[in-house]
């Protein structure tokens, strides 16, 4: 065979292996599912608030006697297509939409992910092709996020309270095994899940992530191709044009009009910032540019037309595909890890019990536990005693700050994600005060296990420890610049 056949044939070759590895490792590699987790939860909370405003006047916009009759909106229907609204009579639409809001709410919070994937993905398909009317932009970049959430099967892998209760399960087996579970660098009694903390990296997160990237990718191509057949995009006025609508602004923008050289910048950084979108955001270096870009621009967007404002959140969830998961958690968790070392008493299984709660919360282990029964509470910190730490729970930070009862709880619930809802409570006027009284009442019931006697050591009897005035305060160190309580 001549030669230059023979080099044509070995690089045929060549390329037709690189790019199936190259096709492989772009969609079937696993991936990290953080992201996916904030975009379900992201999508699902504005599908909710979408469902829930349409509401407060479902019979115009579903019922028979709305603004477009179901024989009307069936008819501009594509043959195949479908909606279960049009089998829901009047009587049971309100209890219908009452079932769609807990799915999504369900789906929005990770229960049963799978399953509430479809079923949120066929209410928002079956919502919009009911009521056509109120279709814009939302509804479609909605629910193309939806069925690839769905398809994929992969947006309860994170941030999910599916993940959490699996986790909190084991934990809850862990400090219930007979013969009891010691941790093995001698921290005292086992009281983390067995379930590694981070989410695996899975094909199907990959898979999921990539197809919203290339959508991403050809939505910001396409729409600013189409701009440029526009004569204000190409002369600067289309930001302005907008700006002066006043049907759809909300502010007055008419002061901007000195600044016609401004105004044409931004309608050209804006398109060129689309025409760059596919090239560049792939690209590691130019991707937090082209992520900012995008963010600032539908951010304006919706300062100038608030009625896009959930256009603008439902693409900048969208665009967080391109955001790499280990940069995710590093923006929610402390960067020295771990970031409180707790101090419970291992010997009581109402202390065991919260601790695996708060444990299974925990996957980047941004808590240590601390059996105090098995340590010298001294090595944690200097100022701490073991009587006073028997009292209650002790939480010590990576600088040295101490936390007791309530206010450790207070404590370690601001490093957790899933409880800053709870723990931001607790700094309300009056529920600091009300939550050390319940606290302190809560720990002085609190029974322990008596060290067994004989063989029979899978049964326990039960004491409870003295009572204390104030197991928040009345035990602290004298060294007052050591414990810092906030009230």
């Amino acid at each position: 065979m001549p030669r230059p056949l023979i080099e044509i044939r070995r690089y045929l070759a060549e390329l037709s292996v690189s790019t199936r590895a190259g096709w492989n490792r772009f969609f079937f590699a696993p991936a990290d599912p953080t992201a996916l987790g904030l975009i379900r939860a992201a999508v699902g909370l504005l599908a909710f608030w979408s469902l829930l405003v349409m509401g407060l006047d479902l019979d115009a916009y579903l019922g028979s006697g709305g603004w477009e009759s179901a024989e009307l909106a069936w008819s501009s229907l594509r043959p195949f297509a479908w909606s279960f609204w049009f089998l829901v009579g009047d009587a049971w639409l309100r209890p219908a939409w009452i079932g769609c809001l807990v799915v999504l709410l369900f789906f929005t919070l990770g229960i049963f992910s799978r399953t509430t994937s479809v079923l949120s993905w066929m209410i928002v398909v079956s919502t919009v092709r009911r009521a056509p009317a109120a279709l814009f932009g939302f509804d479609q970049i909605v629910s193309m996020l939806l069925l690839y959430l769905a398809a994929t099967g992969a947006s309860g892998q994170a941030f999910a309270l599916d993940r959490y209760w699996r986790r909190w399960r084991e934990a809850k087996r862990t400090i219930r095994a007979i013969p009891a579970r010691y941790r093995k660098d001698g921290l005292g009694r086992a009281v983390e899940p067995d379930t590694p903390g981070l989410p695996a990296a899975t094909v199907s997160a990959n898979l999921a992530l990539r197809l919203i990237q290339i959508h991403l990718v050809m939505i910001y191509a396409i729409a600013g191709l189409a701009k440029l057949q526009g004569v204000s995009w190409w002369n600067g006025e289309a930001v302005w044009r907008m700006m002066a609508t006043g049907e759809f602004v909300m502010f007055d923008f008419t002061p901007l009009a000195r600044w016609p050289m401004a105004l044409s910048a931004l309608t050209h950084g804006s398109l060129a910032l689309e025409l760059v979108y596919p090239a560049l955001i792939w690209p590691r270096l130019t991707r937090p540019i082209m992520l900012t870009g995008v963010a600032c621009l539908h951010v304006g967007i919706a300062v100038v037309n608030p009625g896009l404002s959930e256009f603008a959140l439902v693409m900048i969830a969208a665009n967080l595909a391109f955001v790499p998961g280990l940069y995710v958690r590093r923006l929610a968790i402390a960067h020295e890890q771990p970031a409180v070392r707790v101090l419970f008493d291992g010997a009581c299984p109402r202390c065991r019990g919260w601790m695996a709660l708060l444990t299974a919360a925990d996957p980047c282990h941004v808590l240590a536990a601390v059996d105090l029964t098995a340590v010298d509470v001294r090595t944690v910190h200097p100022a701490l005693t073991e009587a006073g730490c028997l009292k209650a729970m002790h939480a010590v930070t990576a600088s040295g700050r101490v936390t007791a009862g309530f206010d450790a709880l207070r404590a370690i619930l601001l490093r957790l994600p899933l409880f800053w809802p709870v723990a931001l409570l607790g700094y309300f006027p009056g529920v600091a005060w009300a939550g050390r009284i319940g606290y302190n009442r809560y720990a002085a019931s609190r029974p322990r296990d008596v060290p067994c006697t004989d063989s029979v050591c899978g049964i326990h009897s039960r004491t409870s420890p003295p009572a204390a005035r104030d197991r928040s305060r009345s035990h602290a160190p004298n060294n007052a610049t050591a414990i810092q309580e906030d009230s």
